[in-house]
């Protein structure tokens, strides 16, 4: 215990302060320090105190200043410690000063509950030196002795859970002596004589028992040593499997399913993961530590219900099972003898582990009676139906478990010695325990086998599944049993296709796409899927395979369906992101034509419809990983043009949402897939894409020499060749080469107002205005940014109108004319909040003019946190803004005016 002034109150009083005892006091001063100590924190009046010290009721008149005096004298003990605190007519022990051995002790008995550890346990039980206070006469001196017992009980359960009947043995025997009538010790002494063979003393410590019982208080035992005595006559079930040697990490896991069947609640937990994921030895682990709590015994039954070329255990018989270990007679009829077996579990506190249910409907008879018994159900499944069941799923394995696993079985030197190879054995292994398992024992048996060569071996994705198979334990094999338990040929074609697609997860209507369903359908499938474990879903509407899962769907998808069922499938699912894609730049700027020309003019699939700013800023935000992953996919060969479609729609609703970097992959994807389809407008619009990203991303001469690409790649198209000069005259600007700026952005406005392109021509102009503004010229940028506004909104061309608009307001501001530069960013802040525009980096750009105009720190910030948000800048930069007194224009705004 720490602190200056230190109580230990379990057993005679002692006082230490700043670490020495202090001189023994006198009795009536020990009276007093006693009963305020037993109420610490807790104020104590005058009138209690005086009482304790005059028990038979008669204080004389003087009570009250021999009370003051031994206070006095109480503090001078304690050196002028301030632990005894005077409140109005009490007094108080400062626990925030004074620490008590109570206090200590009841701490850890608590957490010794909540995580069922007996050393919490022994570390509370030694702070007991003796007789509370040496027995004083007070009740909460005997709730503390109580408590003790309780904690010698609740220690000796979880000892003996753990196989350490010795211990309990040697502690409880001098107490049960002292204790004769205190039938749970007694009861907790005769099961550690038991474990330890020494039947004839533990039937001994029974009769004695007895005998007091009957002798001296005319009682017959209770429940506690009635169990006991079953159990020495070899009635108490103990059926728990040996606990798994090499079970690693899962800490987590582990205490809360102790707290499940714990807490006071329901205690039917179903724990439920895909193959592989070390349901099972979880399950085993929680119950072997937990068993101690569990006097009445453990039942354990495999129910097979996902055990290759087994069927899972009849419900009838696995009740015969357990009736006859619990020693009754089995009647011939389930119902009756699920009744009998409600009946021999009420009232008792027993825990049945209920290993690889099939489903809900072969666990149901098989729940005990009683809310005092414990129930753990295993399952390949999601056993949503079972009555009062809570659920625990199981993931894989965090990185660093899964490498101390594969190392608890190959060698934990072995491993160690080649870190970032065990590492990649992790992942290629899913973090799969299963797989983990197998991959740490080919380690194991084949000493000459390096850790780099098995990750070189698991790499190859076509040989991964085979692999992982040793012996009689194979992930492909586990596997096949849950995919063969679907029962259902609909949801196992889409098992089998989701695993042809390479994207983190799915939404029904790419799903649906995949299958050729409608997305009613695809959606009850799916839930199928998930509800066997074949698929998760932690988003609600959303779902993505294992990596081990998906391999093993592709290897079916290869076995059961043909080239062009494959190919036809990935085509309908790319196609539908592709529609959706071209539905969403509309939805953010209808008047975007030339990058709509990049589509084809049919497509197998009309995506998913998408009406506003709202809605697809939605599907970016939970679709961008898949939508490059889509267009890696594509890129690689199967649907090579399907990359540009993609990058060709992407482009604006990702720069709404400032997806830079995806801009930028789109983009080198792309580049990668023209060299397959050899469309030179491929090429021009990768390279036309990269230049912007770059340019966004303050790359200017990267992003130059992409413009000179795409200016070649596009000679001949007249509106590929505007695009290019385009984007070469914002980036000269950056680099502070104004006239060839300027040049490049004349040619290209007068190219797109030869083809008739209005909102493109304003955009050129916008960009002749920022030049201007970089050269000083602030007229001709009013005159250029109003020019392009006035296009703009002759084309409706909604996004471009508020840019130019923004930018007419930093000219203003430029050239002194705040009251204009304002009226333009409020005008462009309200058209922004009118066309869908919020929390962009329009937004963003335009609270930051306005509050640079204004002077406003609170515009600013708001500013920043867009910026934040949209991953613009870091925390630091915008820290710096929120605090500094003259805060910079970030980059990622000054880069762009």
């Amino acid at each position: 215990m720490s602190g200056p002034v230190a109580f230990q109150i379990l057993g005679p009083l002692r006082v230490e302060v700043a670490g020495r005892a202090v001189a023994p006091i006198g009795s009536r001063a020990r009276t007093v320090l006693s009963v305020l100590l037993l109420h610490a924190g807790q104020s104590v009046t005058a009138e209690q105190l005086v009482a304790a010290l005059w028990t038979d009721g008669a204080p004389p008149p003087t009570a009250r200043t021999q009370l003051h005096m031994l206070l006095s004298r109480l503090r001078k003990t304690l050196l002028g410690h301030p632990v005894i605190e005077t409140r109005p007519g009490a007094y108080r022990i400062d626990t925030r000063v004074a620490r008590l051995d109570s206090h200590h002790a009841e701490r850890l008995i608590e957490e010794g509950r909540r995580l069922g550890d007996p050393a919490l346990y022994r570390r509370a039980l030694a702070l007991w030196r003796g007789p509370v206070l040496d027995g004083f006469d007070h009740a909460e001196v005997r709730r503390l002795e109580e408590l003790r017992l309780t904690a010698v009980g609740e220690w000796a359960a979880l000892e003996l859970g753990r196989g350490c009947p010795s211990r309990v043995a040697e502690r409880l025997a001098p107490m049960v002596a002292d204790l004769p009538y205190y039938e749970s010790l007694r009861a907790q002494l005769v099961l550690a004589l038991d474990r330890l063979n020494r039947r004839q003393e533990a039937l001994h410590v029974l009769r004695e028992g007895t005998r007091l019982l009957d002798r001296e208080l005319g009682l017959e035992p209770g429940p506690e040593l009635r169990r006991a005595e079953q159990l020495v006559r070899g009635r108490t079930p103990a059926q728990l499997p040996p606990a798994v040697a090499a079970f690693t990490g899962r800490d987590g896991d582990v205490e809360r399913l102790c707290g499940l069947l714990t807490d006071g609640g329901e205690h039917v937990v179903a724990v439920s993961g895909p193959a592989g994921i070390g349901k099972s030895a979880l399950a085993v682990q929680v119950a072997h530590r937990l068993a101690g709590l569990f006097p009445d015994g453990q039942l354990y039954v495999n129910l097979h219900g996902s055990t290759p070329d087994t069927e899972p255990a009849a419900t009838a018989e696995v009740l015969g099972r357990f009736l006859r270990a619990l020693g009754a007679t089995v009647p011939a009829d389930q119902e009756e003898a699920a009744a009998a077996f409600r009946s021999m579990t009420h009232g008792k506190r027993l825990l049945v582990l209920l290993d690889n249910a099939a489903g809900p409907e072969q666990v149901r008879d098989l729940l005990p009676g009683s809310a005092t018994c414990g129930v753990l159900i295993t399952s390949r499944r999601l056993l949503g139906s079972v009555d009062a069941a809570r659920h625990h799923p199981v993931e894989g394995l965090p990185p660093d478990e899964a490498v101390a696993l594969l190392g608890r079985l190959a060698g934990t030197a072995r491993v160690g010695s080649e870190p970032e190879a065990a590492a990649e054995i992790a992942e290629l292994c899913g973090r799969l325990p299963l797989a983990l398992t197998i991959a740490g024992a080919k380690l194991a048996g084949q000493p000459d086998l390096s850790v780099r060569a098995l990750a070189g071996r698991l790499a190859v994705e076509q040989r991964r599944l085979a692999e992982l198979a040793l012996h009689d334990q194979a992930v492909r094999t586990s596997f096949m049993v849950s995919y063969q338990d679907l029962g259902d040929a609909a949801a196992a074609r889409l098992f089998r296709l989701l695993g042809l697609l390479d994207v983190p997860d799915v939404g029904v209507p790419v799903a649906a796409a995949l299958a050729g369903l409608p997305e009613q359908r695809a959606a009850v499938l799916l839930d199928r899927l998930a509800e066997n474990q074949l698929v998760r879903s932690d988003v609600p509407g959303r779902f993505h395979l294992h990596d081990l899962l998906r391999l093993f769907a592709r290897e079916r998808a290869a076995e059961e369906e043909t080239g062009a069922d494959r190919t036809g499938a990935v085509r309908r699912a790319l196609h539908c992101y592709v529609a959706t894609a071209r539905h969403a730049t509309l939805a953010v700027e209808p008047t975007i034509g030339w990058r709509i020309d990049f589509l084809p003019g049919s497509l197998d699939h009309p995506g998913v419809p998408l009406g506003s700013r709202d809605e697809v800023d939605e599907w970016i935000d939970a679709e961008t990983d898949n939508l490059v992953a889509a267009a890696r996919q594509a890129a690689s060969g199967i649907a090579p043009e399907v990359a540009p479609y993609l990058s060709a729609c992407l482009n604006a609703p990702l720069e709404g949402r400032g997806r830079r970097r995806e801009q930028l992959t789109l983009a080198y994807i792309t580049r990668t897939a023209a060299r397959l389809t050899g469309d030179r407008r491929h090429a021009g619009l990768a390279d036309n894409d990269l230049g912007w990203a770059l340019h966004w991303l303050s790359r200017a001469e990267e992003a130059l020499a992409c413009f000179d690409r795409a200016l070649r790649a596009w000679a001949g198209y007249d509106a590929g060749t505007a695009l290019a000069l385009h984007g070469r005259g914002v980036v000269l600007r950056v680099l502070e080469r104004y006239e060839e700026s300027l040049e490049s952005l004349e040619r290209a406005r007068a190219a797109w107002h030869r083809l008739g392109h209005a909102r493109q021509e304003a955009g050129c102009l916008t960009g002749v205005g920022l030049t201007c503004q970089r050269l000083g010229r602030h007229d001709d940028a009013v005159a250029a940014h109003e020019a392009a506004i006035g296009l703009a909104r002759d084309s409706a061309a909604r996004v471009t109108e508020v840019m130019a608009l923004g930018n007419l307001g930093e000219a203003h501001r430029l050239a002194g004319r705040r009251e204009a530069a304002a009226a333009c960013f409020t005008e462009a802040l309200r058209l922004d909040r009118l066309r869908g525009l919020s929390g962009t980096y329009w937004e963003a750009e335009h609270l930051w003019g306005l509050g640079r105009v204004r002077g406003d720190r609170a515009l600013l910030n708001r500013s920043a946190a867009i910026l934040r948000d949209l991953d613009l800048i870091d925390d630091a930069e915008a820290g710096a803004i929120a605090t500094g007194p003259a805060p910079r224009t970030p980059a990622a705004i000054a880069d762009q005016l």
